[in-house]
């Protein structure tokens, strides 16, 4: 879909410029403007259709690369001399196409954490309600639009092959001169040319930019009847440079987007900001001038004033034989937004790559290894049979179909062609490695998963993790594996919300236009630009998007359907904990539940809030109902003081006697311990005293043996010291 003209605001139209090739209006041309128009615009597509060609010269083996990734992607994955010869010969040939699996796990991850386009207030003219409003303006932009498909298909393709595009654009509302931004996804990314000198890495300083169609002759004569090229009954007239943009009866038409840099004068103001010195100069004879309190800074003596240099971006359709239609973009940028896969620079080329890239091989492998389990199942009982030359002659229909029916017996004959006997025919049966295949297909699929960095947990296979923590850890792998593709989309997300942001104070220009305005919470307001407007304070307003600066960052994380489900829970266990803040909260907390009703019953609750936070409805309360309020929220306070009081009296009763129990229990334990240790000593005494004794008397024992040993000693020395008897005795 093609840009439709812009406003009829001055600005928008395309200026006059000298050095402009396809500016040719005014009045009727004389022949020497003539053919200075005509060589001027000879001149303009001979350089279009050469900046055409440096980059389709320049993005050839990306295109081609990522166009066999597609082909791969979309079940294409057997080589075509391969695929024919076992399809000649009848073995299988099969597809066991895992990528689209693999894929979807990063899309869809994406899909489930939308970025958020945030918009900041940057310099002293920009304040916050404005920053919101074009933030508010930004949702609108994003819903009416339905971007999400447009940031899908980008990414979709990024993921993929290595790039993807969508693009903003812009369209009358109908039955209006008003316009409004679209951001729409571009289907096929290989009708895209960009610069290739570009450096930055969302292409904001490409210098032109091509998005090509082809049309058939039919549907071209019926679009574009004034066309010089639709008058042709053939192109045989086509030069041998044009050749390519007119092929087998179709004609490629372009859009083509390139961008004039145009030096102007800045000047400063006392007031901080600056304007440029046309503009000033208009605003004079117009007799509006600066603000009241704004002047142009001067310094000795001098205004302040500086050279910059303004980026005009013009758009045109066209072919390579002529220009069919053309305008000035309203935006600094080109408004197309590349989505990057992975980026290498490799001797000096460029690469960009998606997940197929490195992951052909292993799903090659997957394939082929499948085929040749299913082709060694399948062949296993169609072992051949082992014949004597002449064996079956005249039975060969039978041992031909003995592999699909069933037969009783097979004759056969037992001598062979030269009469020798020969044993019955007999199959060469083999074992097939379906073993040694299936390891190497888990190979293929282990493989497979390392070239992807997508592993079990991220598919949701279950794993040896016990714990929650432990499987979230194990995805979180797969997810930082591929999360610089995450982090290029929200760099291309990110480019769309500074594009949009200079573009709608330019789009969205009119005085008391009423703009739709969207919320974080899906809620929408209108809001009139230009024209004095009562914000939420009851504060008059005018809201002007063409004053100050804006900035943009991205907020990346959970939807806000699940931060609006995060909040209802975590909500209830505070009221659960503390019971005495529900009364403030519950108008908000039942306002974010999903059943049918919980606005209705949010707005009952609000009513019951206190003034204070009635966000300023009890202002005009009267005077009557005031004093009942009041005295009721008196009462309130008292009854909630008594509670508190009971419920601090209860909370000590319940320590008090928590801590008594827990005397009690100790006491309890501390007894049993002692009189497990007292019935330890008594039993140890007891044992000590019975060993005492046994030692006592085996000291006795030891004495009395002792004291009989001496005895006998003396008994002896004494015999031995006696005189000897005589004789006579």
């Amino acid at each position: 879909m093609m840009p439709t003209p812009p406003s009829a605001d001055s600005r928008y139209v395309t200026p006059a410029y000298g050095d402009n090739p396809v500016a040719m209006r005014g009045s009727e041309p004389l022949p020497d403007e003539e053919k200075t128009a005509r060589q001027a615009k000879e001149e303009f597509l001979r350089t279009a259709l050469e900046r055409w060609q440096l980059a389709a010269d320049a993005e050839a083996e990306i295109r081609r690369e990522a166009l066999e990734d597609l082909e791969f992607y979309s079940g294409k994955q057997w080589p075509e001399g391969i695929m024919a010869d076992r399809m000649k010969a009848g073995r299988p040939c099969l597809t066991i196409n895992r990528l689209n699996q693999f894929a979807n796990q990063i899309i869809n991850q994406q899909r489930q954490s939308r970025p958020a386009i945030q918009v900041n207030p940057v310099d002293n003219g920009a304040d916050p309600e404005t920053a919101e409003i074009l933030q508010g303006l930004t949702r609108h932009v994003e819903l009416n639009s339905h971007a999400d498909i447009a940031y899908d298909t980008g990414f979709m393709y990024a993921v993929i092959g290595g790039f993807g595009y969508y693009r903003i654009l812009t369209e009358y509302v109908p039955g209006s001169f008003d316009q409004e931004i679209l951001l729409k996804p571009i289907k096929n990314p290989f009708t895209v040319y960009y610069d290739p000198t570009c450096e930055e890495p969302d292409y904001s300083d490409a210098e032109y930019a091509f998005i090509v169609t082809h049309f058939t002759r039919a549907k071209y004569k019926r679009r574009f009847k004034d066309s010089e090229v639709a008058g042709l009954s053939n192109f045989q007239s086509i030069g041998d440079g044009e050749k390519s943009w007119f092929q087998g009866g179709n004609i490629r038409v372009a859009e083509y987007f390139w961008v004039e840099k145009v030096k102007k004068t800045l000047v400063s103001l006392t007031d901080g900001s600056s304007i440029y010195a046309e503009e000033l100069k208009r605003l004079a004879g117009e007799g509006k001038g600066l603000p009241e309190g704004v002047d142009v800074e001067i310094r000795n003596g001098k205004p302040v004033e500086r050279e910059d240099e303004v980026r005009i971006v013009h758009w045109c359709l066209m072919n390579a034989r002529e220009i069919l239609e053309e305008r000035i973009w309203p935006g600094q940028w080109i408004p197309i937004i590349p989505v990057l896969g992975g980026e290498l620079i490799v001797d000096g080329r460029r690469k960009l790559f998606g997940i197929v890239r490195y992951a052909k091989d292993p799903q090659r492998r997957l394939n082929f290894e499948t085929s040749a389990m299913t082709e060694a199942i399948a062949l296993a009982p169609k072992a051949p049979w082992i014949i004597a030359e002449g064996q079956i002659e005249g039975y060969e229909h039978l041992y031909e179909t003995a592999n699909i029916r069933t037969y009783s017996h097979l004759p056969y004959k037992p001598k062979s062609v030269d009469g020798q006997l020969v044993p019955p025919p007999m199959r060469q049966t083999a074992e097939p490695p379906i073993q040694a295949i299936a390891a190497a297909r888990a190979t293929a699929e282990a493989d497979l998963k390392a070239t992807t960095g997508i592993y079990d947990a991220f598919l949701g296979a279950p794993g040896p993790e016990q714990s929650g923590k432990a499987i979230l850890a194990r995805q979180r792998q797969g997810e930082t594996a591929n999360f610089n593709l995450l982090d290029n989309l929200n760099r291309a997300i990110e480019f769309t919300g500074k594009q949009l942001i200079d573009l709608e104070p330019k789009i969205y220009d009119r005085p008391g236009r009423v703009l739709q305005i969207v919320g974080i919470d899906s809620t929408r307001k209108s809001v009139a630009i230009g024209d004095p407007y009562q914000n939420k304070d009851g504060v008059m307003r005018i809201y002007d998007l063409n004053v100050g600066r804006y900035d943009v960052t991205l907020s990346v994380g959970q939807s806000y359907q699940s931060k609006r489900q995060e909040f209802v829970e975590s909500a209830l266990a505070l009221v659960q904990n503390s019971p005495q803040i529900a009364p403030m909260i519950m108008d908000l907390v039942v306002r974010h539940f999903d059943w049918p009703g919980a606005a209705e019953i949010a707005d009952r609750l609000k009513k019951m809030l206190p003034p204070n936070l009635q966000e300023g409805e009890g202002a005009e309360m009267p005077p009557e109902v005031k004093a009942k309020v009041d005295a009721l929220m008196q009462q309130h306070e008292a009854l909630t003081a008594e509670l508190n009081a009971a419920n601090e009296e209860l909370k000590s009763k319940r320590m008090e006697l928590e801590s008594k129990e827990r005397i009690a229990e100790m006491q309890a334990k501390v007894d049993l311990i002692l009189g497990e240790l007292k019935a330890n000593v008594q039993s140890g005494q007891a044992m000590l005293q019975a060993e005492m004794q046994s030692i006592a008397r085996k000291l006795d024992q030891l004495d009395a043996e002792a004291q009989r040993q001496h005895e006998i000693e003396l008994a002896q020395q004494t015999a031995a010291s006696a005189p000897e008897p005589t004789a006579a005795e």
